[in-house]
């Protein structure tokens, strides 16, 4: 809980480098939890790879690993696109449009299909690096690709979105002129995520109750 609270303060003379050094171990976990949450079609309005270039930034200064940063991240992404792939098979475009249809609405759909026509399986690379397209991971779901395929593509697109993205985070934040203002930079935009986050929750819960009256006897 209080990695959640550090991300959501206002910002103060306490760097969140400071503060997420002093949680140790529950720094990776918040941003696995990040990261998987951001990959999934729910989070997809989320800008994860802002978030992503950022954690890189900051570990120039924060003290976090960044092998461990790489790790976390990729296994964050990896669960988040595999959680794609079986609400996609388990479930279908029908039932899960029910529940997000902000998201799985049929322009954002058709994109997805598009892309994945132009490119095949690696529409699932590319998809980790467009805004609001985690969707291709759940149609690749949806058309049950067989899953021994589908889980390779899931690991080696985790592995170039978060290489990429952390390391180009990491050499931005040793640029000196950004390094200065890194820590406020920092805090800015982990507020901006943590209400994101928060704003996208209630999005889903909303859409989720409407669909279930629209369902329910009158």
């Amino acid at each position: 809980m209080l990695p959640v609270i550090a991300t959501i303060l206002p910002l103060t003379s306490i760097s969140l480098s400071d503060q997420i050094i002093s949680y140790g171990i529950l720094a990776y976990l918040l941003i696995f939890v990040v990261i998987m949450f951001t990959s999934t079609v729910v989070g997809g309005p989320i800008p994860d790879n802002t978030l992503l270039i950022l954690i890189g930034a900051a570990a120039t200064n924060s003290g976090l690993s960044m092998e461990g940063l790489f790790i976390v991240a990729v296994m964050g992404g990896f669960v988040g696109y595999e959680i794609n792939y079986w609400c996609g098979r388990l479930f279908g475009l029908k039932i899960c449009r029910g529940a997000c249809p902000l998201v799985l609405h049929d322009k954002n759909v058709q994109k997805a299909i598009d892309l994945m026509d132009r490119f095949g399986p690696a529409a699932l690379i590319l998809s980790r690096f467009m805004p609001v397209l985690n969707l291709p991971s759940f149609i690749e779901g949806v058309n049950a690709m067989e899953y021994r395929k589908y889980v390779i593509f899931d690991l080696i697109s985790s592995v170039v979105w978060c290489g990429t993205l952390l390391v180009l985070g990491y050499y931005i934040g040793t640029i000196s002129i950004i390094n200065q203002y890194l820590d406020d930079l920092t805090n800015l935009v982990f507020i901006i995520m943590g209400v994101a986050i928060i704003v996208v929750l209630v999005m889903f819960v909303r859409d989720y109750m409407k669909q279930q009256g629209r369902r329910s006897p009158e």
